[in-house]
């Protein structure tokens, strides 16, 4: 069966502003890193261009309200309810084509769920999709258009069960938000703790309401948190919850701003943990739809994404330039040569804290959630 890429040059070279953290070329050195270190046109491997979502779509999640909001801000239109829809901030600018690019990557985000819904691959990459953050009336994390909430709601209401993982160091919330209340997605995000983090939420507590109750898991971290101590904790709760679950599809949101080495947050993981998380993620879908999420360091995102792929694949990356006098460097000096990290591990009283506070969302998720599973 068919691994599929999903990606658009185009949409690569967009930009929000010059100084915004939130880099679209991110995807484009991944590309580049693909074409150094794999056979990108072996047969078991399809790169589509996205097409932009049927408009009425947007409409299994957001309200028509916001959708005409950002509508006439993309024509340059003012309206005193884009302030309170969080548009035209430094977080979220109001800049051309910002509709029709949010667009697009929805489209690309329902086209590959459509495709592993349909049977026609295994595992689909989207590396500008996972925009979580954004609500039913308002833009927020960089977020305009919520393409996870949309494609999912989708293959709900044509009786898919969906499993949906967060990585992605913020938490899911625009995620949590839409399927709070029920128990046809199992909602996993692993993040940051909202104490030290934006978005401020995703605390063990929150577990859904109604029948959602028990189908919706959150696993904080402690800022300083390193791969032994968050891949204990994935172990502990995301295998046994999803195993027992039963999805058709599992929707990963493979953020790479968990890395140790991001500017906008505070944990400690590395390529070889964040690596380790994909692949457990893999062995545990039936069908994988991973989108690329967040990372603001842009050369160590576009490497862990290329890591994501291997792990997604079963290929180990093969450098074609090893050993080449000249051969091609990639990012600063200090990211050029291997995608792998150094080994890093937190010592002392923060790990203690950090291993702490995991073991008790681990502990309240089983004496909380599991028994509603059965578990």
């Amino acid at each position: 069966m068919q691994n599929v890429l999903i990606y658009d040059d185009r949409l690569a070279s967009a930009e929000y502003t010059p100084t915004h953290p939130f880099k679209p070329v991110r995807a484009k050195l991944f590309i580049e890193l693909l074409h150094r270190y794999f056979n990108i046109y072996d047969d078991r491997f399809v790169m589509k261009t996205p097409e932009p979502l049927d408009e009425e779509l947007l409409y299994l999640f957001h309200d028509r309200e916001y959708i005409d909001l950002l509508k006439k801000a993309e024509r340059g239109e003012f309206a005193p309810e884009m302030i309170q829809a969080g548009l035209g901030t430094e977080e979220n600018p109001i800049f051309r084509g910002m509709f029709q690019l949010a667009l697009a990557i929805a489209g690309g985000t329902h086209q590959g769920a459509l495709l592993l819904a349909e049977g026609a691959a295994r595992a689909v990459f989207d590396p500008l999709s996972g925009l979580h953050h954004a609500g039913r009336m308002h833009a927020s994390g960089f977020c305009y258009i919520n393409d996870v909430d949309i494609a999912i709601a989708d293959l709900v209401r044509k009786g898919r069960r969906i499993a949906y993982i967060d990585i992605d160091v913020h938490h899911g919330d625009g995620v949590q938000e839409a399927f709070y209340a029920t128990d046809r997605v199992l909602f996993i995000s692993l993040h940051e703790s909202g104490e030290t983090l934006f978005p401020g939420t995703g605390f063990e507590t929150e577990i859904g309401v109604g029948e959602g109750r028990g189908y919706n898991v959150n696993i904080p971290f402690r800022a300083g948190t390193d791969d032994e101590v968050y891949l204990s904790a994935f172990e502990a709760i995301v295998p046994p919850l999803v195993d027992h679950f039963g999805a058709d599809v599992v929707f990963a949101q493979i953020g790479a701003d968990t890395h140790k080495d991001d500017k906008l947050a505070h944990l400690n993981l590395t390529s070889n943990g964040y690596k380790q998380v994909v692949s457990r993620i893999n062995e545990l879908s039936p069908r994988i739809m991973a989108m690329g999420g967040g990372g603001y360091n842009v050369y160590k995102t576009a490497a862990l994404w290329t890591l994501a792929w291997s792990a997604l694949v079963g290929k180990d990356p093969e450098d074609k330039f090893t050993g080449l006098v000249g051969g091609m460097m990639y990012g600063p000096e200090a990211d050029a040569g291997s995608l792998e990290d150094l080994p890093f591990v937190l010592e002392g009283r923060e790990k203690e804290l950090c291993a702490e506070q995991a073991g008790r969302v681990v502990e309240y998720l089983k004496k909380t959630v599991f028994p509603i599973h059965g578990l």
